[in-house]
């Protein structure tokens, strides 16, 4: 990570001869009492309680018995110059690579060692941008905002009108993400679960935010969000902030303290007896640079999934009704549509049925969770099957051309 720590000085964390902190996590209780180091969770009982797939077994956005969580995401840009004002594909960029992370699905994945692969789990968590803002109105999960700021630091300024910022939207329903121009020391912050509401959520600098876009190396991979997000569902960093510390996590080994750079396995620290095995450098949870963090372990997983348990910090995000559709809309946007439509099997791997009360002709389009969209058909009939293999994994649409719409997963 990196990042910078403030009290009423501000004292640098790590003195290295690197200039750039991967993070400066944050964890505030009260009133705004922070601290720049990672302390022991508030809802502590929640980071080592076992969720069940009948905790979480819930409508709104968990989704496939319970065993996949669907978080709706919305992202603040704000920009002072045109560099700044970031794409929406850098932005899809960005989820695309945060999700591929957390589900083990990311193409770099097979550098891992064997000893540490066989640690890791996917989480099943999943983000998608917003289509639905907090007053039911739709929304494409993205807000622009043009600012006079120079550039921002850790002090969540960014996170309110009031200082030229964006105020967030409601953190029982959303994860606020706000991207703007760093100071260049630093690549991004996180809140903690339980931090108040205002300030719940994530800061990223501009340039190393996504994959596409106004992004270089070594910082072009999405992994900044990555890690913080960790920390945002409740992760430490693997030396828990301490020389030798513990994140509280069974299966991290134990190390001295940041990697930087792309360390070659095995980084065997003699300061901490870690083992043959060394330092897990390409967890998520390091300092490494992008190319080299590639994994969460199943601990960890376990961690972040109990977030979402019964009476857990994040478990309102289960009931949230941002990634469906909107129920706010302008006369001339709602459309006057008779009759049910139903999908099955829902969630999909291979094929869906769409089926109708009544017979019907038209034609159909197939959208991923950010609009775009993938197939096209036509039906005419009660019924349409259609092959949903070639789709990435994830939250689907089906949009009919008389307005109606069906969700669905492809799993």
């Amino acid at each position: 990570m990196r990042k910078l720590l403030a009290v009423a000085v501000i004292i640098v964390l790590h003195t290295t001869a690197y200039t750039q902190d991967r993070c400066a996590a944050i964890h505030e209780h009260g009133n705004n009492a922070r601290t720049y180091k990672n302390p022991q969770s508030a809802d502590a009982e929640h980071a080592t309680r076992a969720v069940s797939p009948a905790q979480l077994q819930q409508t709104g956005s968990i989704t496939h018995a319970g065993l996949r969580i669907v978080i709706p995401v919305v992202v603040h840009i704000l920009y002072r110059t045109p560099q700044e004002n970031i794409s929406d594909d850098q932005v899809r960029s960005q989820l695309e690579a945060l999700n591929a992370d957390f589900n083990r699905e990311n193409t770099d994945f097979g550098k891992v060692p064997p000893v540490f692969a066989a640690r890791s789990a996917p989480t099943d968590i999943r983000f998608v941008l917003a289509t639905v803002d907090p007053q039911g109105r739709p929304t494409s999960g993205i807000i622009r905002k043009q600012t006079t700021a120079q550039l921002w630091i850790n002090d969540n300024r960014i996170k309110s009108n009031q200082s030229g910022g964006s105020d967030g939207w409601d953190s029982r329903g959303y994860l606020n993400i706000w991207v703007g121009k760093l100071s260049s020391s630093l690549l991004g912050y996180s809140s903690f679960p339980g931090a108040p509401a205002a300030h719940d959520g994530i800061v990223i600098r501009h340039d190393v935010f996504g994959t596409r876009g106004a992004v270089s190396p070594p910082w072009n991979k999405g992994r900044t969000l990555t890690h913080e997000v960790g920390h945002w569902l409740g992760l430490k960093h693997l030396w828990g902030d301490a020389p030798c510390g513990d994140d509280g996590v069974d299966d991290t080994p134990r190390q001295k303290t940041g990697n930087r750079g792309t360390p070659v396995f095995p980084r065997v620290n003699t300061g901490c007896d870690n083992g043959a095995e060394g330092d897990m450098f390409m967890n998520f949870m390091d300092f490494s640079d992008d190319a080299s963090l590639l994994m969460f372990t199943k601990g960890q997983s376990a961690v972040m999934r109990a977030q979402f348990a019964a009476g857990g910090v994040r478990s309102a995000l289960l009931l949230s009704k941002g990634a469906g559709e909107p129920w706010a809309l302008a006369p001339e946007n709602k459309v006057s549509v008779t009759g049910s439509v139903s999908a099955y099997p829902n969630p999909a791997r291979s094929a869906i049925t769409i089926r109708f009360d009544a017979a019907v002709s038209g034609t159909y389009v197939i959208c991923d969770d950010a609009g775009r969209t993938l197939l096209r058909g036509t039906i005419k009939g009660t019924a349409v099957t259609i092959d949903v293999s070639s789709l990435r994994t994830g939250i689907h649409f089906v949009r009919m051309d008389d307005g109606r719409v069906q969700r669905f997963i492809r799993e």
